[in-house]
């Protein structure tokens, strides 16, 4: 057994990477067991696990690296997926990158390591998906934005939190803009032959008219051959549900919506209210002693006020508030209501004479 399990290790370590020598584990009893040592690919990857902010991200070639957060980075980002939560970072430094490792290669059980640049932990993969809109899942819990990688110190994905890894081959979609997701719409693309195909459908989305499949080719007549040029023919459109693609679905080709019309509020029975008598507020000239008429003509003096106290007589006619000439007495009051703690001239008009009177706010 122990010369099997010699023989085991060896093959392992000459389908890795040259650089990746395969350690001898030390003898053990049958009811120990040994797990495997990613020491010298944490050592290898350290350096390619960076921050941008606060937000952790994987380096995937010299100028950029991508990472998995729920909250908005603090720092300008090139690219985000909003299904996903997938960002993609610009670096202003040459990065050390990691190598992405196709997950066909992934087997179940296959031992995997979740490293941070300060951690790491052994896992195994329990669950492969089938596509690149599934998750895969590992037996352990990771934190958000970890490198998962194998044997051969290569990545296999990027943890996001809990269980679960997104596959390389959807980081490459992303990280080449060969993908992209449209919350407007509710929908997700992908690059197609010629065209661009909807791989998911958001359903919290009402609206969305697309489904999984839908092969487009036009969007208002313009031809979309890659996910770039769908991007570039949605931009200046405003009103979505009146934007027509000319797409095949189901082998039928058809034209359809973006977005269905949102339907019309439904018309509430306006039920007879007993009408509650409206309390005026009085205004700042009301309250100081003025009544106007609709001609500014004044037709009370409160007595003991202000404007009995300067000397008002009812008929006198407000012409203007400082130089503002006046029209209605809510432009008075809207004119001193803005200018506070300062005196204020009134200019009236008696029987063609003309004075002022100064009021202090």
């Amino acid at each position: 057994m122990k010369r099997l399990g010699l023989f085991l290790l060896l093959i392992t370590g000459a389908l890795c990477a040259a650089d990746v020598p395969a350690s001898t584990p030390a003898p053990a009893s049958k009811a120990e067991f040994v797990y495997p040592d990613f020491s010298q690919c944490y050592e290898k990857n350290r350096h390619s696990i960076v921050s941008f902010g606060s937000t952790r991200a994987i380096a995937i070639s010299e100028k950029q690296a991508v990472a998995y957060s729920k909250e908005k980075p603090s720092v300008p980002y090139v690219r985000f997926d909003y299904y996903s939560n997938l960002y993609l970072f610009d670096s202003p430094k040459p990065l050390v990158p990691v190598k992405l490792k196709p997950t066909s290669e992934l087997k179940l059980g296959e031992w995997l390591v979740s490293m941070t640049d300060n951690s790491l932990i052994a896992v195994n993969a329990s669950k492969i998906g089938n596509s690149v809109n599934e998750l895969f899942e590992f037996g352990g819990v990771g934190e958000v934005s970890t490198l998962v990688g194998g044997l051969c110190c290569e990545m296999y994905g990027l943890g996001i939190g809990d269980k679960f890894f997104i596959g390389s081959e959807a980081l490459k979609l992303f990280i080449e803009g060969k993908t992209a997701s449209f919350q407007e719409l509710g929908v997700r693309v992908v690059d197609g032959n010629e065209s661009v195909i909807v791989d998911f459908v958001d359903s919290n989305v009402k609206e969305a008219k697309l489904k999984m499949g839908d092969v487009i080719t036009r969007l208002n007549g313009k031809s979309v051959k890659n996910v770039a040029e769908f991007a570039d023919a949605l931009r200046g459109l405003k009103d979505l549900s009146k934007v027509s693609a000319q797409l095949q679905r189901n082998n039928a080709w058809m034209e359809e919506n973006l977005l269905a019309p949102k339907p019309l509020p439904k018309k509430e029975e306006v039920k007879k209210k007993v009408p509650i008598p409206e309390v005026k507020k009085e205004s700042y000239l009301q309250s100081k002693g003025f009544k106007f008429d609709t001609n500014l003509r004044i037709k009370e003096i409160a007595r003991g006020s202000f404007a009995e106290q300067s000397g008002l007589k009812v008929g006198d006619r407000l012409m203007q508030v400082e130089q503002l000439p006046i029209e209605r007495v809510t432009e008075a009051d809207a004119y001193l209501a803005k200018n506070r703690n300062r005196e204020v001239s009134l200019l009236f008009d008696r029987d063609d004479f003309q004075f002022f009177v100064t009021l202090t706010r």
